[in-house]
C-alpha cells in the first residue's frame, strides 16, 4: 500500500513491520461494523507485502476481505481516488463496492473507488489514447454481421485462389457464436492476426491447433475491425483487453495508464494472458500495492484463456517477494460441507457457520426415475416451507434438463434458465419440431410467429443451405403467416438450389429489385437500338441460371435426407407411438454427422446426439401418435411459459452457477462418463464439481446411480459419511461450547 507521500509511505511500513516478527501489522487501523474478521482475513487486511495473492476456498468472503484491505489502505492515508478495483464481471464489481460501505466505509468514500471489469477499464484507457469513443457492440447480435462480412470476404479471396482450400466457415447463428468463442479465446491468450514474414495462414492455424477456415475468418474480422485508421471501427466483448495488451506488449507505444497506489483484483483464477498484460503494466505505472483473491480450484473457463498450468507458472513471476497467504474458512455452509470440500481438494477447509448442513445421496435407476426423485425433492422442499427460486439445480451438460423439464412440467413446477436453452429450443430439437409440422402440415403446433422463426432458422442451419443477407428477411415473412411454411418448404428446403438461387441470396431484397430492373433496361435498350440476338443472349442466360442446379455435395445429401424423413413420417400408421417413427426420422437426417461437419467443437456432436435421444425419449413417455405428440408439445411450451410466471426453481450449467449461491442444490448425473464426463480433463471435472457442490448453503443432494460402481469418483472423494459424522460431533461441540458460555 502507498500514501499520495510515495515512498515515504513505504519506510512506514518498515518501520512498523520492525515491531513484530511477521510481516504483518501491530494491529488493524480499520474496524468493520457487523462482524469480526477471522485471523486470516486480518493477515490479509493488514499485511505489507506489497504483493500480495489470497489463496481462498469457496465461499470465504473473498469479496468481504478485498474490501477490507481496501478500507485498511484507506485508513492508512491511501487517497481512495488512487485505487482501482478490476474483476472479470460488471456484477463483481456493483458487489465489491457495495460491499465497502456494508463492512462500514463512509458510502462518499467508497465511491471514489474505481470498481469496474477488465475489460471496461481497458476502453477507458483505449478512449484516452485514441481520444475517440470507439463504438461498443455488446451483444452477439451485433458482432454477427460483421461476421458474416467477413465470411464473404474470405469465400472471395479463396475462391480467387490458383488453387481454392476448402474451408469450414460459419454462416449461421449457432456456428457464429462458435467461432466467437474460439476467437475470444485467441484473444485472451493474445493470438495476433498479423502473420510472420516467413508464415501462412495454414502454418499459423496448424501451430494454434484450430481450423484453417477459422483462422483465415478471424484475421478478416480483426483486420475489417480495425479499419483503415489508427484506432477500430467497433469493439465487442473482450475485443478492448486484446487491443490494449496488444498495445502495451509493442516497444515504444505511448499509451498512458493511470498511476493507481492500490490495485485489487477479485477472482484472480479467472487470470489470462492478455488481462495479465494489463495488470502488469498498471501495476508498474503507479508502482502499485497489489492485492488478488481468487480460489484456484475454479478455474473452469479454459476457453476464456484461464488455464491452472498458466496461472501457477505466470501469475507473480515477474514481481519480487509475493505473499501467499489462504482464506480457508468458508461462511457459505455448515462443518460437514466444508469438510467434504476437504476430501475432495485435500486442503483445508474450516466452517465459519454454527449451521447444520443437509448432504445426501439420492440413488436412481434411469433418467425418468432420477427426474421423478428430483421432482419429489423440491415439493419436499418447497412443503417444509422453503421458497422454490432459493434452490438450484445444476446440470454438468444441457441433454440433462429435458427428462427434468418434462417432470417439472407434469408436477405444475416452473422453472427459468441460464448457461443452456430450454431443449425445446435447441436447434436438434426446433430442426424436428419443423419436421413434424411438415409431414402433418399442421404449422400452427408451432405457437407464435418468434417460434416459427426459429425453427425456420434451424432448418436452414441444419439443411446446411447458404445464409444470404436478405435471408432473415424472407424468414420472418414466412413465420408471420403459417400458410407460407408449405411454399417454404416446397420453394427452399425440397428444391435443388440453382445459380440464380445462390445469386440473389447475397443480396437485399432492395438490391435484388434494383438488379431485376437493371436487367429489364438493359433488354429494352438492346431491342430499341435492334441488338435482339444480344437482348435474346441476356434473356436466355437469365433462364439457364433459374434452371442450373447451383449445389454443393452437402446441400444435395441434406435435402435428400430431407425427403426421406418426410416420407417417413407421412408413411407411418396413424395409430403408431411417435417415438417409433421418430426414431426412423432421425436416422435419415443422421444429425450425429451433420452436427460434425457444422461445428467446430466435436463434443457438440455429442451433446446433439444426447438431446435427440432425450426428446425421442419424451415422445415414448406420452406414448402416443405423432399428431398427439404435436400437440402435447404445443401445450407443453404454452404451460411452462405460464409457469414461469410464478416462483422458479433454476436449471443452469456448472459454468453460469460459478459465482452464485443457493440454499439449496440438486446435482445430478452422477456417474462415471457423465460427470466427470468422458473424455474430458479430469483435473478441470474436478473443478466444475467443486464449483457446483459449493454453490450451497443449507442442503446438497446428489443424484447417483443405483448400481455402486457406475458412481462418480467425484462423489466418492468427498467421502460423504465421514465428513457428516465428523461435522455432526463439531457442530456440536460447538454448540456445548455456546451453551457453556451462557450464548
Amino acid at each position: 500500500m502507498r500514501s499520495d507521500a510515495g515512498c515515504r509511505h513505504d519506510h512506514r511500513y518498515q518501520g512498523m513491520t520492525k515491531t513484530s516478527s511477521s510481516s504483518t501489522l501491530a494491529s488493524p487501523r480499520f474496524q468493520p461494523i457487523g462482524f469480526t474478521p477471522t485471523a486470516e482475513q486480518t493477515d490479509i487486511q493488514t499485511n505489507s507485502a506489497r504483493y500480495l495473492i489470497a489463496m481462498a476456498n469457496a465461499g470465504a468472503a473473498k469479496t468481504t476481505t478485498l474490501a477490507l484491505r481496501i478500507a485498511e489502505s484507506i485508513k492508512r492515508g491511501v487517497s481512495p481516488d488512487h485505487m482501482v478495483a478490476l474483476t472479470f464481471s460488471s456484477e463483481a464489481a456493483r458487489v465489491l463496492k457495495k460491499r465497502l460501505v456494508e463492512i462500514g466505509v463512509d458510502d462518499k468514500l467508497a465511491r471514489r473507488v474505481r470498481c469496474t471489469t477488465f475489460d471496461e477499464f481497458a476502453r477507458q484507457a483505449l478512449r484516452e489514447h485514441e481520444a475517440y469513443d470507439t463504438p461498443f457492440l455488446p451483444s452477439f447480435e451485433a458482432v454477427a454481421p460483421h461476421v458474416r462480412v467477413a465470411v464473404s470476404e474470405v469465400r472471395r479471396h479463396n475462391a480467387e485462389r490458383r488453387s481454392p482450400r476448402e474451408l469450414w466457415l460459419p454462416e449461421h447463428n449457432a456456428q457464429i457464436a462458435d467461432f466467437l468463442k474460439i476467437a475470444r479465446q485467441m484473444k485472451a491468450q493474445q493470438v495476433s492476426p498479423e502473420l510472420d514474414e516467413d508464415d501462412t495462414v495454414a502454418a499459423r492455424a496448424e501451430a494454434i491447433n484450430v481450423p484453417e477456415g477459422l483462422f483465415a475468418l478471424y484475421r478478416q474480422l480483426e483486420k475489417n475491425r480495425a479499419g483503415d485508421g489508427d484506432g477500430c471501427l467497433w469493439r465487442a466483448e473482450l475485443d478492448a483487453t486484446f487491443d490494449l495488451a496488444s498495445l502495451l506488449a509493442q516497444p515504444g507505444v505511448p499509451v498512458r495508464l493511470p498511476a493507481y497506489r492500490v490495485v485489487i483484483v477479485d477472482e484472480l483464477q479467472d487470470m489470462n494472458p492478455a488481462t495479465l498484460t494489463c495488470l502488469e503494466h498498471l501495476i508498474e505505472q503507479g508502482r502499485a500495492w497489489f492485492t488478488g483473491a481468487g480460489d484456484f480450484d475454479q478455474i473452469i473457463h479454459r476457453w476464456a484463456g484461464a488455464d491452472p498450468s498458466f496461472v501457477a507458472t505466470r501469475l507473480g513471476a515477474s514481481w519480487h517477494g509475493v505473499k501467499r497467504l489462504p482464506l480457508t474458512t468458508t461462511f457459505r455452509h455448515g462443518p460437514a460441507m466444508a469438510l467434504a470440500t476437504h476430501f475432495l481438494k485435500h486442503k483445508p477447509v474450516v466452517s465459519g457457520r454454527g449451521h447444520d448442513t443437509r448432504l445426501r445421496l439420492e440413488r436412481y435407476t434411469d433418467p425418468r426415475d432420477e427426474a421423478a426423485k428430483l421432482v419429489a425433492g423440491l415439493l419436499d422442499w418447497q412443503q417444509r416451507g422453503h421458497r422454490l427460486d432459493a434452490c438450484a439445480v445444476i446440470l454438468r451438460a444441457p441433454h440433462q434438463s429435458i427428462a427434468i423439464e418434462n417432470a417439472l412440467l407434469e408436477a405444475g413446477i416452473g422453472w427459468r434458465v441460464e448457461g443452456l436453452e430450454s431443449y425445446l429450443l435447441r436447434s436438434e430439437i426446433l430442426l424436428l419440431r419443423g419436421v413434424i409440422a411438415f409431414a402433418l402440415e399442421d404449422y400452427e403446433s408451432i405457437p407464435g410467429a418468434d417460434k416459427r422463426f426459429q425453427v425456420l432458422q434451424a432448418l436452414e442451419l441444419w439443411q446446411e443451405l447458404s445464409w444470404g443477407t436478405r435471408r432473415v428477411d424472407d424468414l420472418k415473412t414466412a413465420a408471420a403467416q403459417p400458410d407460407l411454411f408449405d411454399a417454404f418448404l416446397k420453394g427452399r428446403l425440397l428444391r435443388a438450389q440453382t445459380r440464380a438461387d445462390k445469386a440473389a441470396a447475397d443480396l437485399s431484397e432492395d438490391a435484388e429489385m434494383q438488379a431485376a430492373h437493371r436487367m429489364l433496361s438493359l433488354i429494352a435498350r438492346l431491342r430499341r437500338e435492334g441488338r435482339h440476338d444480344e437482348a435474346n443472349a441476356v434473356l436466355g442466360q437469365q433462364h439457364d441460371d433459374a434452371q442450373t442446379v447451383d449445389e454443393a455435395p452437402a446441400q444435395r445429401h441434406a435435402r435428400l435426407r430431407l425427403q426421406q424423413a418426410l416420407a417417413v413420417l407421412r408413411a407411418a400408421p396413424a395409430d403408431e407411438p411417435a417415438h417409433l417413427s421418430l426414431q426412423r426420422a432421425v436416422a435419415a437426417l443422421d444429425l450425429r454427422g451433420v452436427a460434425q461437419r457444422l461445428f467446430i467443437d466435436p463434443t457438440t456432436a455429442e451433446m446433439v446426439a444426447k438431446s435427440v435421444d432425450g426428446f425421442i425419449d419424451a415422445a415414448r413417455r406420452i406414448n402416443q401418435p405423432l399428431r398427439a405428440f404435436a400437440l402435447w408439445l404445443r401445450q407443453a411450451e404454452e404451460k411452462s411459459a405460464e409457469l414461469r410466471k410464478r416462483k422458479t426453481v433454476l436449471l443452469c450449467t456448472v459454468e453460469a452457477a460459478k459465482g452464485q449461491e443457493f440454499d439449496s442444490v440438486m446435482l445430478p448425473g452422477l456417474e462415471d462418463g457423465t460427470f466427470p464426463m468422458a473424455g474430458w480433463d479430469r483435473s478441470e471435472e474436478s473443478n466444475r464439481f467443486y464449483v457446483a457442490v459449493t454453490r450451497m448453503r443449507d442442503e446438497l443432494t446428489l443424484f447417483v446411480p443405483e448400481t455402486s460402481a457406475s458412481i462418480s469418483p467425484l462423489v466418492t472423494a468427498m467421502k460423504l459419511e465421514t465428513a457428516i459424522a465428523r461435522g455432526r460431533s463439531q457442530l456440536d461441540a460447538l454448540l456445548t461450547g455456546h451453551a457453556a458460555a451462557g450464548f
